[in-house]
């Protein structure tokens, strides 16, 4: 379990690789990077960490959260988000300074997850994506959205270490395969 104030879930059901959790709506700072799977992560990560450590309407700094997650979508641009710790509501958190910067309230609901260690590359998480859209199409999950990277450690933690996962949104209960 992580020392990081995370968003609260239960875990609902496990299968073979993965689990389907449900999730209660949670508030991020969110941005848009325009480029590639691997070259976007620094930008976003010095505009949240930015937000989150001063650059706000209150000059406030809040605690880092986990886990930091990265939507590739379809246009070319990356979605980048930093959970908020849950003392925030939207009326109590600070306003971004930086126009590149949003807050937003991400619905509850239910996501497939499986973990994968090592580096937090586009190949690696295609492989850890792939395995798991592959996971919930043969057990029947109808998959309600794209796969997002979920980063749990910061880049000094090892890659052997670290702890990664692929979130993507599902349907459930779901229909049973036979």
């Amino acid at each position: 379990m992580s020392r990081y104030e995370q968003p609260e879930y239960t875990v609902v059901a496990e299968r073979g690789g993965y689990e389907i959790r449900q999730y209660q709506s949670y508030l991020v700072a969110e941005t848009m990077v325009r480029g590639d799977f691997d070259s976007t992560g620094n930008v976003a990560f010095q505009r949240l960490a930015g937000f989150i450590f001063g650059r706000n309407t209150q000059s406030t700094k809040m605690k880092m959260t986990v886990p930091v997650t990265h939507l590739p979508t379809t246009d070319g641009t990356h979605r980048y988000r930093f959970v908020m710790e849950r003392a925030y509501s939207e009326d109590s958190l600070p306003r971004p300074v930086d126009g590149a910067v949003d807050i937003v309230r991400v619905p509850g609901g239910h996501r497939a997850a499986t973990r994968y260690r090592g580096g937090r590359g586009e190949a690696r998480f295609s492989r850890a994506a792939a395995q798991l859209l592959s996971a919930l199409a043969r057990d029947g999950v109808d998959v309600e959205g794209p796969p997002e990277a979920a980063v749990y450690d910061g880049p000094f933690v090892p890659p052997p270490l670290r702890h990664n996962e692929v979130l993507v949104p599902v349907a459930w209960p779901h229909r049973q395969v036979m």
